[in-house]
């Protein structure tokens, strides 16, 4: 039996860079991913979800047919991570619903949402986002259809506008922030922490305004050896890291560690060992936070962290003002695109069904035909199969064509009216 059309919709629950602070974020942040998605799944009416999570931004995604009730559910979830700060995670949360969700997305997709506009990272933190989804089992067929154009939009409006070229990223901004304080990297003696994706950014930036060698420490020693080696740095054996920072101007945190690699007892004794005579400039990029805030009151340190990258994320912006103009165009001729596509998928079941339900007649009277007909060689059965094939495909592709048609344009009452038309043929 055909059932009505069912109405999905895709919200969209987040918390960003340009809501939070850091520490409001680091609150919310997700440790165990797994764990969560199969929380968030087990949330009513939650059909399928999927976590974004990066430095600036922490995000869900969910299907649903009741669409302001579990928008609500999943802000009190988001917010509720921040315990005692949960009041104001629950101010900073935004919600978007459907074509909303949809166009903010394309958005982040396209390196518009992001801190730094244009940068690429975001699209491999997308598709990990969407890779643990699957992985948890909390994907269905309309987020992965969401996150599979996304990432064609994405990687068009690069194509397209060259929103990308040049230094776009975290850390990249993290190295102009430090070029800003001290005017020039040139004799400056730098650590970088970490050779993830963002280190490797970081140390790539360094290495085109810095002629002395980037020393680069890493918790895998490999990975640090084969970076610094990319760059002519100077790999550092990461329980080793405090013989270079003791004179290190500028040192640039980006790892994954879940703990503070820098507290303000480490950073007090090697300040009092130091000789360099000037400031030292700490960065922390890295989520959550490698260096403990009180390292900011100890003598001739100066910390700064993602929030102080707002100014050189706004230059960038100002800058690329011309390919954010032609990114906005490409993605409104996409967003029509994709909003049908999604309500497309109302039907889809029934029209599965229905084409099921064709085929297997068909299949059944092909066999009945094959079998009066008697002797039938394997050319002449193709050549039936092929021709109740074609005729089955023509007679319902106005059918499918029309319910599609219907479900783009929101008219349910069509729908329903086509079961209840199949219905009463089943039912002769």
């Amino acid at each position: 039996m055909l059932s009505s059309a069912k109405i999905d919709h895709v919200i969209n629950v987040r918390i960003t860079h340009k809501t939070a602070r850091v520490p409001l974020m680091e609150a919310v942040a997700f440790k165990e991913k797994e764990k969560s998605l199969a929380e968030i799944r087990a949330l009513e009416n939650v059909e399928e979800c999927l976590i974004l999570q990066t430095c600036n931004r922490i995000e869900l995604f969910i299907v649903t047919e009741a669409a302001e009730k579990t928008a609500e559910l999943a802000k009190n979830y988001l917010a509720n991570r921040a315990q005692s700060n949960a009041e104001e995670a629950y101010k900073a949360v935004e919600t978007s619903i459907d074509n909303d969700t949809f166009n903010h997305l394309l958005r982040v997709t396209s390196g518009l949402e992001s801190m730094v506009i244009g940068e690429d990272q975001v699209l491999n933190q997308v598709w990990d986002a969407y890779l643990e989804a699957e992985k948890a089992k909390t994907l269905g067929p309309i987020l992965k259809h969401l996150f599979n154009r996304a990432m064609t939009v994405g990687r068009r409006v690069r194509n397209e506008t060259g929103i990308n070229k040049g230094a776009v990223s975290i850390g990249s901004a993290a190295v102009e922030l430090a070029v800003n304080l001290l005017g020039t990297l040139e004799d400056k003696k730098i650590l970088v922490m970490g050779a993830g994706e963002i280190g490797t950014l970081v140390a790539k930036a360094l290495a085109r305004r810095c002629l002395s060698p980037i020393f680069i420490a890493n918790r895998t020693y490999a990975r640090a050896v084969k970076l610094a080696e990319d760059l002519s740095g100077q790999a550092v054996k990461f329980n080793q890291f405090e013989e270079v920072l003791v004179d290190a101007d500028v040192v640039i945190c980006s790892t994954a560690a879940p703990h503070y690699l820098l507290t303000k007892d480490i950073v007090s004794k090697l300040m009092s060992q130091r000789v360099n005579t000037s400031d030292i400039v700490i960065i922390d990029i890295s989520n959550p936070r490698n260096v403990e805030k009180a390292v900011q009151e100890v003598a001739a340190t100066k910390l700064y962290n993602i929030d102080d990258l707002q100014l050189i994320a706004e230059k960038n912006k100002q800058e690329r003002e011309k390919s954010i103009e032609k990114a906005v165009k490409i993605l409104g001729e996409e967003l029509v695109i994709l909003n049908d596509d999604m309500k497309s998928f109302s039907v889809r079941l029934i029209i599965s069904s229905l084409l099921s339900r064709a085929e297997d007649v068909r299949q059944k009277e092909l066999a009945t035909a094959l079998n009066m007909l008697g002797n039938v060689d394997e050319r002449q059965k193709r050549i039936l199969d092929d021709l109740t094939s074609i005729l089955l495909k023509q007679t319902f592709i106005p059918i499918v064509e029309n319910l599609r048609l219907a479900a783009k344009k929101g008219d349910k009452e069509v729908i329903d009216m086509a079961v209840k038309l199949f219905e009463k043929t089943e039912k002769k």
